[in-house]
């Protein structure tokens, strides 16, 4: 990934997981971005305000429209597994099919998860100030940084994923967490690598902290049969995982 596109926060308004419903449902449709874009416009009337790009309806469009219409180049891949998904799956798989895409097509969003999930994993939760200070250290101490990773965390409380702790300004993760296991525990793994813009050992990759609302139930074996992975045994016996 270049480096302005990973300086574009890009992921700079709360989502509800409708409104993705919404998106993924026209585009199984095999209609034209342009014509999803319409519908969609229209579907945030009334919902998201203003009439203009730069409006919160227009803004909420861009990010829509980056997560399921019009994605990245190499996030391409990754969608056409995710609408393999989608037809079948219902509540909480489709959760975990939306936030594969989310984070394979918005860095901004990963880091913060990835971020969540190492205080999660340290301390049993995380706090706003923690969050930012770590997401200064990679994305600069901008103005709109505090309000963007807000976006973020109220986004993944929408979905179920992370809930208030018992102290002030304190967030942890599901009441439990999300098993998922097959087509769609491997297009979290695709998301993570991609998002990651590299490989990683199979054991960090299965347990990577931006993975912490879900169990994910696929062993290397599993990647070792999917082309979109290749999968390399070390000297050590573990396993190397890359994108092909």
């Amino acid at each position: 990934m270049s480096m302005p596109e990973r300086r574009r926060i890009g992921f700079d308004r709360t989502i509800a997981a409708e409104w993705l419903d919404a998106a993924v449902a026209r585009v199984l449709t095999g209609e034209s971005p342009d014509a999803t874009r319409k519908f969609l416009w229209e579907f945030l009337e009334g919902v998201e305000s203003g009439t203009t790009n730069n409006s919160s309806r227009g803004k909420t469009l861009t990010v829509l429209t980056r997560i399921w219409v019009s994605v990245p180049i190499p996030s391409e891949p990754l969608k056409r597994a995710a609408l393999q998904c989608v037809t079948s799956a219902s509540g909480e798989k489709r959760i975990g099919i939306h936030w594969a895409m989310v984070a394979g097509t918005h860095p901004f969003f990963f880091d913060v998860a990835t971020q969540v999930g190492k205080l999660i994993k340290l301390h049993g939760q995380a706090n706003r100030s923690q969050i930012k200070r770590r997401m200064t250290e990679t994305w600069g101490d901008r103005s709109t940084l505090e309000r963007t990773i807000q976006h973020v965390l109220r986004s993944l409380t929408h979905w179920g994923l992370l809930r208030a702790g018992e102290e002030h300004g304190a967030i942890v993760g599901p009441a439990y967490r999300i098993s998922l296991g097959d087509d769609i525990g491997q297009l979290l793994l695709h998301a993570v690598l991609l998002a990651h813009g590299k490989g990683l050992p199979f054991s960090h990759l299965i347990d990577h902290p931006a993975l912490f609302p879900f169990a994910i139930q696929v062993t290397a074996r599993d990647l070792m049969r999917n082309p979109i992975f290749r999968v390399q045994r070390q000297g050590d016996q573990s396993d190397f995982v890359e994108l092909a």
